[in-house]
């Protein structure tokens, strides 16, 4: 059993649902063991939220929670055979392998005990390493632990919390996306980046700095081992259609996810890192 340094306690948010909080003298944050996800990161130095959550997100274990970061794997997205959408990772349950707190940081690593899955014929170990100070790092670690190749698509799929996205501009993005919602067309990026309709986007130029400009404030996305950056707002009707989203719960939120989605293809032994840093 792994000790908790002095930061982190541990809280139950459901029958099913436990949570690490963890308060440093950089940030608080809290990390549900369901599905290594991030629900919280307020840096202190501003106190403000980075992650949005929904007001009306499932903490029965029903389905993902809505909001804060999605883990993504072994693929991203719906497929055609019925499968749980984004892969099944974020429906199991993890165990904590590490934790310490840092002179700049608190770190907590997170192993999924069970990578197999219908969907998925590789062998797999799993990591989600988390550090929070001034700025937040999750890292996903897949590693083939297996005697042949496989190919995996995954994400963190991040939830910002925004003032008005109607008031919110994406910056540092450039080049072409793939949008959803014209039948996957090829399209130049907008220049300004700002939202007045539903987007779903595959960003095919992987900067690996963006920003999230509102108001007088603004986030920073740093990502690494990513193929790609997906955009979304479901705007007015999804939000409305969503059960475990207000009607105008897009109005507070975007996500903008490292991700790769044109696939990854890992030998045996090798090991790659996907990882997002949010300051």
């Amino acid at each position: 059993m792994v000790v908790m340094p002095e930061s982190v306690t541990l809280s139950q948010r459901s029958d099913v649902i436990e949570v690490l909080e963890i308060d440093n003298e950089f940030a608080a944050a809290s990390i549900s063991l369901w599905g290594a996800h991030m629900l919280s990161f307020e840096p202190k130095h501003d106190s403000r939220e980075r992650l949005w959550v929904s007001e009306t997100a499932r903490f029965d274990g029903s389905k993902s929670i809505r909001g804060g970061i999605p883990v993504c794997w072994p693929w991203f997205g719906s497929r055609d055979d019925d499968l749980q959408a984004h892969g099944y990772a974020r429906k199991r349950y993890w165990r904590v392998i590490n934790a310490s707190d840092e002179p700049l940081f608190t770190e907590i690593t997170l192993e999924l005990t069970d990578t197999a899955g219908k969907g998925f014929e590789g062998s797999a170990s799993l990591l989600l390493t988390i550090r929070v100070g001034d700025s937040l790092s999750v890292s996903l670690s897949t590693e083939n632990t297996g005697d042949t190749a496989f190919t995996y698509n995954g994400a963190l799929h991040t939830y910002f919390d925004v003032l008005d996205i109607n008031h919110t501009e994406l910056q540092g993005l450039s080049g072409d996306y793939s949008d959803k919602t014209q039948n996957w067309a090829i399209l130049p990026t907008p220049e300004p980046y700002r939202f007045s309709e539903e987007t779903d986007r595959i960003h095919l130029n992987p900067v690996g700095r963006v920003s999230i400009a509102q108001g007088d404030g603004k986030t920073t996305v740093d990502s690494v081992g990513h193929d790609s950056l997906v955009v979304w707002n479901p705007w007015t009707k999804r939000s409305a259609d969503l059960v475990d989203m207000a009607d105008d719960g897009y109005l507070g939120m975007l996500c903008v996810e490292t991700a790769v989605t044109q696939g990854k293809t890992l030998e045996p032994g090798e090991v790659h890192v996907l990882e997002q840093t949010i300051s």
